[in-house]
């Protein structure tokens, strides 16, 4: 009896995602440095800064599928 293979997927997306500062024009020069396309962007989230302990300015954290 042949054990069964899985099936061969040509179009999968891995989904990635990177970090930075929550201003537009850095997100825009980072989709730009990274050659991401708009069709790819899943989402764009805001990560809260944090003032104490050690102080942290807001992010962007943005979710893309990988060609």
């Amino acid at each position: 009896m042949a054990t069964p293979q899985p099936a061969a997927f040509s179009n999968i997306h891995v989904v990635d995602e990177f970090f930075t500062e929550a201003r537009i024009e850095a997100l825009n020069n980072e989709l730009v440095r990274r050659e991401i396309a708009a069709e790819q962007v899943i989402t764009v989230l805001t990560v809260a800064g944090q003032i104490m302990v050690s102080p942290t300015p807001m992010q962007f954290r943005v979710l893309y599928r990988t060609r």
